[in-house]
């Protein structure tokens, strides 16, 4: 994933000064490996002249800005963000746009320099502290490693295929007590989790309330499903179908293309998901050599396997 362009939107309500401030800046400093939009929920329709005054003081780009709705970023054929920064101060009172159906990654609260009133050199201070405000959060995500960005990522994307499921996850550790409990209730495995190098997390409901679980392993372009477990108080909801799903779209965001997962008794459930029974000869080296198939999951289990793209 390191050679991938990060695409960034930084909204506010006018889009005329602290977004287009932001995008110029991130243009310039991301060095081809973000590539920076603005947008409003109430476009002013000019960018604010001391923004553009700011910027070319500074040294950075002044050419191309235009103040626009973010409906333009919500059409067939627009710019995939993988990331959305609010600028505006909520501490203010100010109302911040909300982007539907993606998560906010970050708020990132700056005052208004437009409503700054006084001459035109009280005005210019305000926009040069603004903009320095937001390039020292902009360097502070560009210093960022480049896996501590691609965790970011991952886990934002994850957020907003869960919102899209009903459901919330959070990455736990493989050794998380509740967790090993629930899988064990569930007459799962739990010996190999210590070692284990997958991802695990913990799934909720809109109202914060804990519905079960799931892990992933990765092995090349293959991944291994394990681990989902559901509460037995809120089973035929519904939540381990969603809950498998939301591990596809994550192997799928990974780049592995095939999924896999290993079952004694829930082989008809899987089915209505797309899985279908597989012979261990044609099982990935990597999947057959796991403690799931060595010796974890009895030889009478079935191997299914599907398609991780939905």
């Amino acid at each position: 994933m390191h050679d991938r362009v990060y695409n960034v939107l930084f909204l506010c309500t006018g889009n005329s000064a602290r977004s287009i401030l932001a995008e110029s800046i991130l243009n310039a400093e991301g060095k081809g490996r973000f590539q920076a939009f603005s947008a409003g929920s109430q476009p002013k329709g000019d960018v604010n002249p001391f923004a553009l005054k700011v910027l070319e003081a500074l040294g950075y780009p002044t050419e191309g800005f235009h103040s626009k709705s973010w409906d333009e970023f919500a059409v067939a054929g627009a710019p995939q963000m993988d990331f959305i920064f609010t600028v505006c101060d909520s501490a203010t009172g100010e109302a911040c746009p909300i982007w539907p159906g993606h998560p906010m990654t970050a708020h990132w609260g700056i005052e208004d320099p437009a409503t700054v009133e006084g001459t035109d050199i009280e005005k210019e201070r305000a926009f040069s502290l603004a903009a320095r405000y937001m390039k020292n959060r902009i360097m502070a995500f560009l210093n960022l490693s480049h896996d501590s960005v691609d965790r970011l990522w991952l886990t934002t994307k994850l957020q907003a295929i869960g919102r899209r499921e009903g459901l919330e996850a959070e990455e736990i550790n493989p050794v998380d007590t509740e967790f090993e409990t629930a899988l064990q209730a569930a007459s799962l495995p739990t010996e190999d989790l210590a070692h284990s190098k997958g991802k695990f997390f913990r799934f909720s409901d809109r109202q914060g309330n804990p519905v079960g679980y799931g892990g992933i392993e990765f092995y090349g372009k293959d991944a291994l499903i394990r681990s989902i477990a559901v509460a037995a108080e809120v089973q035929k909801h519904g939540h381990g179908s969603a809950i498998t799903r939301l591990l596809l779209r994550y192997a799928d965001i990974q780049g592995a293309e095939t999924g896999y997962l290993l079952t004694t008794n829930a082989a008809p459930f899987f089915g209505r998901l797309g899985f279908h029974p597989v012979e261990r000869t044609a099982v990935p080296a990597a999947i057959l050599a796991t403690p799931q198939a060595t010796s974890l999951c009895p030889a009478t289990a079935s191997v299914l396997s599907r398609s991780v793209s939905i």
